[in-house]
């Protein structure tokens, strides 16, 4: 039997702003990464990123990278299948009220965070 999902390098790095860090997925900063010495603005790379995956979607991502899951455990623990984390994370489908709940209750982030 195939595996239907491969696992993903769940490695993040740290960026820093404006005293804040955010920690975010390798295969996603590595798309915006630049070979010169000149710096990056921080905004542009999220209003980028926030375009491609919306902003919930995206802070979706982060948690469940950084908790180090798999989309089918995410959606284990918040009661979804894993088509909706996917659909979830790349903005196809909106994180209802009662989702973004569960998700404040597992992991402590504010539920209003996940709404559009």
């Amino acid at each position: 039997m195939r595996k239907h999902h491969t696992r993903h390098n769940n490695t993040v790095i740290r960026i820093y702003h404006a005293g804040m860090i955010y920690l975010f997925p390798q295969e996603i900063a590595e798309k915006y990464r630049v070979n010169d010495d000149k710096p990056v603005n921080a905004e542009d790379i999220f209003a980028n990123i926030n375009k491609k995956y919306t902003r919930p979607g995206a802070l979706l991502r982060g948690l469940r990278v950084r908790e180090n899951l798999t989309q089918t455990a995410m959606a284990k623990k918040i009661k979804v299948t894993q088509s909706d984390v996917s659909q979830m994370e790349n903005g196809t489908r909106s994180i209802g009220r009662k989702v973004a709940q569960r998700i404040e209750k597992l992991f402590g982030v504010n539920y209003r965070s996940f709404l559009e």
